[in-house]
């Protein structure tokens, strides 16, 4: 079973929160999984658990998700992009591949582009921000299609978490990431990257994954056959089996 841990970590304007985190896993370079909107860490758990047989595996929950309180303070992706480092900072975690899914994907990319250096490899799983639906409705409409494609098991973490972080921050964040020119920042994220989806996710059209991948200067992507939106869920062996082979 993955470990749970709590650590201080100092964000900006110099509040403190305990951040927590699940872990499992010691050897190599550890491997971080950022879970997208109104998730938690409790998301990863199927994939952490396959990582965790081959690498050190660390899924947080970040500020305002899960069971990290956000302190009143909604924070959008360069904010959660600089929590993300911070706890990163904090746990020690000096080189490390770092994985994103869905929202997660724009919070990491960000989180490279505030600190280049650390990270060696970039996972991008199921990104939002496609921008043939570009409104918060056109892609709560997409998670919806979605839903009936992942494992049953996926509803009820999903519930709780979503009722945990609040419906109104999570659309007040959606519509601020939708906002952001993505594609472009991406230009600018200098790692290898792979850009992952399933080929039944709705959400991550295919044209999107492919634009993405060749504005990436290092990126490339890559489609797991049958798989949903949620593939560090419900489909974990098959995600892991491509992460690991990418950060190799």
């Amino acid at each position: 079973m993955p470990d749970d841990v709590w650590t201080p970590v100092r964000l900006r304007p110099g509040r403190v929160v305990r951040v927590h985190h699940r872990e499992a896993g010691t050897a190599g370079r550890p491997l971080v999984l950022v879970h997208g909107l109104g998730m938690s860490g409790r998301s990863m758990l199927p994939a952490l658990r396959v990582l965790a047989r081959e690498r050190r595996t660390l899924a947080p929950d970040l500020p305002g998700y899960g069971r990290t309180r956000g302190r009143g303070r909604t924070l959008g992706i360069a904010g959660l992009a600089d929590a993300l480092n911070r706890w990163m900072d904090a746990v020690g975690l000096d080189e490390v591949d770092l994985v994103g899914h869905s929202l997660g994907a724009q919070v990491v990319a960000a989180a490279v582009r505030q600190r280049p250096g650390r990270v060696q490899h970039l996972v991008l799983v199921g990104p939002t921000r496609d921008p043939s639906a570009p409104t918060w409705v056109g892609q709560a409409w997409r998670l919806l299609l979605d839903a009936p494609r992942e494992r049953p098991a996926l509803l009820p973490v999903a519930v709780r978490d979503y009722l945990r972080a609040g419906p109104l921050t999570m659309v007040a964040v959606l519509r601020h990431a939708l906002r952001r020119p993505e594609e472009h920042a991406m230009g600018e994220v200098d790692v290898p990257t792979l850009v992952l989806r399933g080929s039944r996710d709705p959400v991550a059209g295919q044209q999107w994954c492919e634009d993405l991948a060749a504005v990436l200067p290092r990126g490339q992507l890559q489609v797991v056959p049958g798989g949903p939106h949620g593939l560090v869920f419900s489909a974990p062996e098959a995600f892991a089996a491509a992460v690991l082979e990418f950060c190799r």
